[in-house]
């Protein structure tokens, strides 16, 4: 090998396999210069090999006479052609997954080049077959743009250095390659018939080595554990080394790695987990795309896009506005809205000064009257709004986000650059586009210059240097890994030319080839596999199983005395006072029947839940819909009398119609047409099904709807609501409550701490003259009455309680007065609890809480969080 610093700089390219490995051999080339005394001298091009083809690639335009395309697509836009093409040849099959197919063939198409594959046409598929179709099609798309793709530039830079139009280096040196493609020797050859001196770059082993040892661990939670602690106690004893843990499946294991590391190294700075993550994931670039997605919706928003926006911020107000921008995204999830029309969302809007006045200047710079526009138009658009609205914000931005920022205006310049692939887009295409382009693009901030132990990849580790590594996950379906030939290319034609990833054998060269460069790559290695995965039997990689133990053993778990813990056991809260407020109604006794600290954090410290955004009509808005509409109607009808003349004289319909029609207005407004018509709909025939039964009824009149009503218990004052309150023939009362909900359950009527406590309340505490109770299914799977009363009253479903049998039902063999001084007893003894303060996290029936508002707050799950948390 030679010496680097011996070869003229000028005329020396060394070409790497990754960037890692550039960077680092510029910062050893550096160095040395610094130790043998030069204060200044010229260095070698350093770069990786895709970088070096993208300098030929700007270099051929200036060979003469040669008709270079007007542009190269990046692999992306590449893809999108691909989709394009093969939806074109497919237009009368239909496919499941355009993009998969897509990324398929362009890697079918890049082996055919880069390994010179044979396509003989007794190995012919199917699949090949339809390869070669889309290729047609594709070189085609290709020619019509005047384009061409990574794969045709490379071919065009080894074309014209065998033709001499493109000049050579004299010294080429490779680093870091192992495989040699047909392509790759092509270009060689070229190089060298120009008189180029190749190298291969073969760094000297550690000169203090030792062999790798193995180290087996229970499982793969010891085993990271483990290597963490390897890590730290290394990084102790030489606080300045270089270390590497080496995990082929780092993506997945990266969130667990990153706990265990901080547990065990205490100063997050101390590593640098080399793993990207989707440009989209991250806060700035979310905030941007949330954003224009807004910007792009000119007729309406569902709450959720115009909540992300607000909450994401980054924008003009981004600290002062932050709480109102908050309290308009809780209010659609509270009202349950399904979507905000442009006139509401200014209104609202309104509340936010500087946002407001920031977005009809963005919408402006959006929007410039043409409905379609190419993609280097839509970046020009993005820039302006984004920057009228404010972005990035007024926060600070870290070292992290500003290179985020960097990032982001590098993805618009490539999204520009779609504009010939991707044609025309609409404003939603446009927004839809950038975000794909955003999730398929990785990106991970620069290394913290204070880390001084390196987790990545077995492919990114090739070439470096430290001292000391941990392989970890040496499993035998990791190395070697299992092959994935392309289905799209014969088999037969893979193994011929040895491309990777095709054949069993073609696998365990790869691997026994990268084994021994990682081997190489510190003085002290340790390879680790676990025995289980779960309950999955693991076998160590056949290229470790001959290795001998490692000595290194981790720490023993210190033996601690137990400790006996001290349990206070705090159930009780303040009482209730005369000045304190309580809002909630009959919920309130309800919540301290199922739960007495539901009772206590909802409706003493007002806390609760954050509804997710309504993708359906909420229940509770079809509830008030429906009580709004029977109000309506039974005002007109007013008795039983009234309902059969109109149901005998077929005016039925037409009144239960103009009660849904004056309810929707009210009720419905936040609603889309099409959505709100269909709830009419179904409310007018629910209604109607629920009036067949009531014609059955014995007569009745209407006394009372939706009529308010206070109750008084010591300090508690409760604001109720009675639905209906119907007189008998006789004077008596009977209160009907209307349930929207798709089960009737009186089951709680009859439990020591009584749930559904609505009407037990108003039959107990509310008026003497109540003789029955019964709920009113209003639902359009099934409309049914469920209740008890005193007197018969007609009504399947509400039977007396002389009716009931005592051995099935909890409420026979009582007597009216007996049920109503039962229920009153229990009220009382759920307000005394409430009054005193009494917050016990007790809960008697598991699915007493699956409608609860507070639920963060009572911790049930408490046990499942600390798992997944560990």
């Amino acid at each position: 090998m030679p010496d680097l610093h011996a070869l003229p700089a000028a005329q020396t390219v060394v070409l790497t396999v990754n960037n890692r490995l550039a960077r680092r051999l510029n910062t050893a080339f550096v160095q040395q210069l610094v130790h043998n005394g030069q204060a200044a001298a010229e260095l070698p091009a350093i770069l990786p090999l895709a970088a070096w083809h993208a300098q030929q690639a700007d270099a051929a335009l200036f060979v003469p006479d040669e008709a270079v395309p007007v542009q190269v697509l990046d692999g992306f836009a590449a893809q999108l052609l691909w989709a394009q093409a093969i939806k074109q040849e497919e237009k009368d099959r239909p496919l499941f997954d355009e993009r998969q197919l897509a990324a398929l063939a362009a890697e079918a198409d890049s082996l055919i080049r880069e390994w010179a594959l044979r396509l003989h046409a007794v190995d012919e598929t199917d699949e090949s077959r339809q390869l070669v179709r889309w290729q047609q099609r594709y070189r085609k798309l290709l020619a019509r743009l005047d384009a061409e793709d990574g794969e045709q530039a490379i071919e065009r830079t080894v074309r014209l250095l065998e033709q001499g139009k493109l000049r050579a280096p004299l010294h080429l040196v490779l680093a870091g390659f192992r495989d040699l493609s047909p392509r790759m020797q092509r270009l060689l050859a070229a190089m060298g018939a120009q008189g180029t001196q190749c190298h291969q770059l073969e760094e000297a082993p550690p000169q203090v080595s030792t062999a790798p040892a193995r180290f087996m661990a229970a499982d793969r939670t010891a085993e990271w554990r483990a290597a963490a602690q390897w890590a730290a106690r290394k990084l102790q004893a030489d606080p300045d080394g270089r270390y590497a843990i080496l995990a082929p499946r780092l993506e997945n294991d990266a969130p667990f790695a990153r706990r265990v590391l901080v547990q065990t190294l205490g100063n997050p700075d101390l590593f640098n987990i080399a793993i990207g993550r989707p440009l989209a994931d991250w806060p700035l670039v979310q905030a941007a795309l949330a954003w224009l997605t807004v910007l792009a919706g000119f007729g309406s928003w569902s709450p959720a896009e115009l909540g992300a926006a607000l909450l994401a911020g980054h924008c003009v107000g981004d600290l002062s506005e932050a709480g109102e921008r908050a309290r308009l995204d809780a209010q659609w999830r509270w009202r349950g809205s399904m979507q905000v029309g442009p006139h509401e969302w200014l209104r609202q809007l309104f509340t936010c000064p500087q946002l407001s006045a920031a977005w009809p200047q963005a919408r402006a710079a959006f929007d410039d009257g043409r409905r379609n526009a190419r993609s280097d138009i839509w970046a020009r658009r993005f820039v302006a709004s984004l920057t009228a609205l404010g972005f990035p914000g007024e926060r600070g931005l870290d070292s992290a986000a500003f290179q985020v920022q960097d990032e982001f205006k590098a993805l618009l310049t490539r999204f520009a650059g779609l504009a010939g692939v991707a044609g025309e887009l609409n404003a939603r295409g446009a927004v839809q586009l950038l975000q794909r382009l955003a999730r398929e693009t990785p990106f991970q901030p620069q290394r913290s210059a204070l880390a001084r132990l390196d987790v990545l990849g077995l492919l990114e580790a090739e070439g470096e240097r430290w001292d000391g590594v941990w392989m970890l996950g040496m499993t035998d379906d990791v190395l070697p890994s299992i092959p994935k030939p392309n289905p799209l290319l014969p088999l037969t034609a893979l193994r011929a030319a040895g491309a990777p990833r095709a054949t069993p054998e073609r696998e365990l060269a790869y691997a026994q080839a990268l084994f021994a460069a990682l081997r190489d790559a510190a003085p002290e290695v340790i390879v680790s596999h676990a025995e289980l995965d779960g309950e999955r039997e693991l076998r160590p990689s056949p290229l470790i199983a001959d290795l001998l133990p490692t000595a290194w053993r981790p720490l023993p778990e210190v033996a601690v005395e137990p400790i006996a813990l001290d349990t206070a056991v705090d159930e009780q809260g303040p009482a209730l006072n005369e000045k304190d407020v309580v809002n909630g109604g009959v919920a309130v006794l309800e919540a301290q029947a199922r739960n007495p600290l539901w009772a206590y954090v909802r409706y003493r410290l007002g806390a609760r839940e954050l509804p997710a955004y309504a993708e359906q009509v909420p229940l509770s808005l079809r509830g008030v819909f429906m009580h709004k509409a029977m109000e309506t109607l039974w005002r007109q009808l007013a008795d039983s009398a009234t309902l059969q003349a109109a149901h005998a004289e077929g005016r039925l319909p037409a009144l239960i119609a103009q009660a849904v029609e004056e309810a929707a207005p009210r009720c419905l407004e936040d609603l889309p047409p099409v959505i709100r018509n269909l709830e009419c709909a179904r409310a007018s025939s629910v209604i109607a099904a629920w009036l067949e039964l009531e014609l059955g009824r014995l007569p009745f009149a209407v006394a009372a709807t939706e009529a308010p009503h206070t109750w008084r218990h010591g300090p508690l004052n409760l604001n109720l609501r009675l639905d209906r309150l119907d007189r008998l023939a006789d004077g008596s009362a009977v209160v009907v409550d209307y349930k929207t909900g798709k089960r009737l359950d009186i089951s709680g009527w009859a439990k020591d701490r009584p749930t559904e406590l609505q009407l037990p309340l108003y039959a107990s505490a509310m008026a003497d003259d109540v003789r029955g109770v019964l709920l009113a299914g209003l639902h359009a799977r099934e409309v049914g009455a469920r209740g008890v009363a005193d007197v018969a009253l007609g009504l399947p479903g509400v039977p007396t309680l002389a009716e009931l049998d005592p051995d099935k039902d909890a409420l026979g063999g009582l007597d009216w007065d007996g049920l109503r001084a039962r229920w009153q007893q229990a009220i009382h003894m759920l307000a005394d609890e409430f009054v005193a303060g009494h917050a016990a996290n007790s809960t008697e029936q598991p699915g007493a809480l699956d409608y609860c508002d507070a639920l963060p707050f009572l911790r049930v799950t408490l046990e499942q969080d600390e798992e997944e948390g560990a």
